[in-house]
Parts: C-alpha cells; sequence; structure tokens
C-alpha cells in the first residue's frame, strides 16, 4: 500500500472514529421532519370535547379503582382464611360440616 492510500485509510478510520464519538449517529435530523402547521394543531386540540374526555377518564378510573378494591379484599380473605385454616383442629371441624352437607350444597350448585 501506498503512502497516499495509507493516509486516506487512516484519514477514513479517524474521521469513522469521531462521528461515532461525537453521536453524530445518533442524532436525528431535525431539519428533514415533517413540519405540521401550529394552526391545524391548535384546530385539533379545539375539536377535542373535554367534557367526554373527562366522562371517558372517570370510567377508566372506576374500573381500575374497583379492580384494586376487589384485589385488596381477595387478598385479605386469603390471608383471614389461611389463618383461620392454621389451627388443625378448625380445618378438622370444617371437614366435618362439609362432609356432613355436602349433598345440600352440591344440590344447591346445580
Amino acid at each position: 500500500m501506498t503512502t497516499f492510500e495509507q493516509a486516506v485509510k487512516e484519514a477514513a478510520e479517524k474521521a469513522v472514529l469521531k462521528f461515532i464519538q461525537d453521536g453524530g449517529w445518533l442524532m436525528p435530523n431535525y431539519e428533514s421532519r415533517l413540519k405540521v402547521p401550529v394552526e391545524w394543531i391548535a384546530g385539533c386540540w379545539d375539536l377535542v370535547d373535554s367534557q367526554k374526555l373527562k366522562q371517558q377518564v372517570a370510567v377508566r378510573l372506576e374500573a381500575e379503582l374497583a379492580e384494586r378494591m376487589v384485589n385488596h379484599m381477595a387478598a385479605e380473605l386469603a390471608t383471614d382464611i389461611k389463618q383461620i385454616l392454621s389451627v388443625k383442629e378448625r380445618r378438622e371441624m370444617l371437614r366435618r360440616l362439609a362432609r356432613e352437607h355436602m349433598d345440600a350444597v352440591m344440590k344447591a350448585g346445580q
């Protein structure tokens, strides 16, 4: 390789390394992006029905709150049931009651 070719190769390597180190390959080109007129965006915002938006947010909030409440209550019930069933005598008593009334429970579920 000639000294000229070697110099071109080194210059290209340095240019690529500098480009990567400066972060230029990550930087978006803002000049080439689509420019949306401000009036158009303002018009879109004017078309938004804030009352309808609030109602939809309220519906989603109610659903989320209801789900969290049910999950919390289920966790509390599970804890209570575990605590009740942790005593062997209680477990055995509940099993005996369940066996005695199994037919009535099964018929009620049909």
